[in-house]
């Protein structure tokens, strides 16, 4: 799900901005001097200042209180919404991601494929299948908890529960209609109260269907490692899951290669490349 934020503050402290940076620059030098544009610098910081710490306001407002204390254990909001790139490889695939964009690109074995903020594309073009369900998934699973605290998030408090032997915490997640490919889908995240650090992912697939189902899967994330500030998964582990009991272990992912930047990716790496094919919805 991909999807940009604008302050409703925006326009208003930008228009004031401008309108006194151009009298004072004008008045200032013509009277003063140019020696006198360090006070335009200090009032231009000052403007900026207030407007970023306005669009971080609205960026987080509405963030439940629970879901806050989880992203403040696991290194903050404020410190992920700094970053820009998002790197890490899995199971022989190598993963680059526009933190502000969305955009992606992965680079596999067998395919390419690539997010340029308007298609999916898919290198060869004869490999498009699943493509677009695929080409930000490992994105959203390894990007947890910060991803649950994009706008358009609804959360929802769902008691305690057991799982992996833990007293566990539930907060459910759902979407505003809408919101990227499959607004339908729900997460379940499970956290422990004591450190609120994230223990599970409990979640349903709508992506083909466009339905609501209360078919669940369930991740385990236990294993955690500081990235530039933000604690993010080492791994994670898909487990059997049916009338609510707990079966074998199906599937791990080790997540290595990690970097995670406040510089900004160069965009030409997001480009539909030559011969790519465009993936659908299937």
């Amino acid at each position: 799900m991909s999807f940009g934020l604008q302050s409703p503050y925006k326009g208003d402290s930008q228009t004031t901005r401008v309108l006194l940076l151009t009298f004072l620059s004008k008045n200032w030098y013509e009277i003063y001097g140019g020696n006198n544009l360090i006070y335009l610098f200090i009032i231009d910081s000052y403007f900026c200042t207030n407007q970023q710490q306005a669009e971080s306001k609205a960026a987080t407002a509405h963030h439940s209180e629970q879901i806050a204390k989880i992203f403040k254990a696991h290194g903050g909001f404020n410190q992920w919404a700094e970053m820009k790139t998002l790197k890490f490889s899995k199971d022989g695939e190598h993963h680059w991601i526009d933190l502000n964009s969305r955009k992606v690109l992965v680079e596999g074995q067998k395919r390419t494929i690539g997010f340029d903020g308007k298609n999916v594309w898919v290198v060869p073009d004869s490999l498009t299948n699943g493509a677009r369900f695929y080409h930000n998934l490992y994105f959203y699973f390894y990007a947890m908890p910060f991803v649950l605290g994009d706008p358009g998030i609804h959360y929802e408090d769902v008691g305690n529960k057991q799982l992996f032997g833990m007293n566990l915490h539930g907060i459910k997640i759902s979407y505003g209609d809408g919101v990227g490919d499959s607004p339908k889908d729900n997460y379940i995240l499970y956290y422990n109260e004591e450190s609120n650090t994230m223990k599970a992912l409990m979640y349903t697939v709508t992506f083909r269907s466009q339905e609501s189902s209360d078919k669940f899967s369930l991740i385990k994330y236990d294993t955690w490692q500081d990235v530039n500030g933000v604690l993010l998964p080492e791994k994670i582990q898909w487990y059997n899951f049916k009338n609510d009991s707990i079966g074998e272990m199906r599937n791990e992912v080790l997540f290595t290669n990690v970097s995670l930047s406040k510089d900004q990716v160069d965009q030409n790496l997001f480009a539909i490349r030559e011969g790519a094919g465009i993936a659908g919805m299937q």
